[in-house]
């Protein structure tokens, strides 16, 4: 796996086992390892809340189930594209069912978006709480799970960036490159976890959690203005996009970033309280 050279030769099977009816891969087992430690965040954040377990798990389906929804459905929308003829198409728009196929092709910028509208369901129909109070412990499992996912993309030998004569750069022997490139799927899981800690310590040692929006828009900053600058390392993924200034990726992100602006503005200025969610004796939020 090291080479000897001033770069690391990365020739690891996509495949844990490998058999002639039946395989196990690493992408999977890294996604559903990060399904799990999402569910294990919420946990911890809701018991330390003192809210019941039936709560972490309604949040936990509903931003998982859309989540995963709409992380298939953003690249249908946005990286399927072609031209033809000085005309662009989008063969999922003429097929929308492919809308549902959600194990052909993801982008990350859908994941926040569908939790972000998983909280927004879960927090007015039955937590009678802000939005902004779901989210705010909510955004710490995204951010462990794209450290966490990212990594499967390295084990798979993909959505890595252009060569580089860096140390720390990686030869992806899989895919028969002859030089090493940049390893841009480790660096957001890197950035991740060090965003992780940051929540973490503003969740638990400031007044931040009391401040809605603030922690939402913060974590929005931490991942989304590193991942702008990532995609200069990389090559565009469609050939659509060499005609922009901007990748898709970057187009993508500057949506959130100028939400997670917005956030900070309004938490500094709202004085709606962080009103938890009410708590019935049937352990159950409902509406007034």
């Amino acid at each position: 796996m090291l080479g000897l050279l001033n770069y690391i030769t990365w020739d690891v099977s996509p495949f844990i086992y490998e058999g002639e009816h039946f395989a196990i891969g690493w992408y999977g087992t890294i996604v559903t390892l990060a399904i799990v430690v999402v569910y294990l965040f919420q946990y911890l954040i809701y018991r330390k809340e003192q809210l019941p377990r039936s709560y972490v798990d309604v949040v936990f389906i509903a931003c998982t189930i859309l989540g995963t929804l709409f992380c298939h459905m953003f690249h249908c929308w946005f990286y399927e594209w072609y031209e033809v003829d000085g005309v662009m198409h989008n063969p999922t728009f003429e097929h929308p069912l492919e809308w549902l196929n959600i194990g052909h092709g993801m982008a990350s910028h859908g994941v926040d978006f569908g939790m972000w509208l998983g909280a927004w369901i879960v927090a007015g129909k039955l937590f009678n709480c802000s939005t902004w109070w779901v989210m705010d412990r909510m955004v710490v499992s995204r951010l462990a799970f794209h450290a966490i996912s990212r990594l499967s993309n390295i084990f798979n030998s993909e959505i890595y960036g252009n060569p580089t004569d860096l140390p720390w750069g990686m030869l992806f022997v899989n895919n028969g490159d002859t030089l090493p490139c940049h390893p841009t799927a480790l660096y957001e899981s890197v950035l991740a976890i060090i965003a992780i800690g940051i929540w973490w310590y503003l969740y638990n040692y400031t007044n931040a959690s009391k401040r809605l929006g603030l922690l939402t828009g913060i974590s929005a900053l931490m991942m989304w203005v590193p991942r702008f600058f990532i995609e200069y390392l990389k090559p565009v993924q469609r050939e659509f996009e060499e005609a922009f200034v901007l990748n898709m990726g970057q187009m993508l992100s500057i949506p959130y970033i100028l939400i997670g602006l917005a956030l900070i503005v309004y938490s500094v200025r709202t004085t709606t309280p962080a009103t938890p969610p009410v708590i019935y004796r049937d352990g159950k939020s409902k509406r007034k």
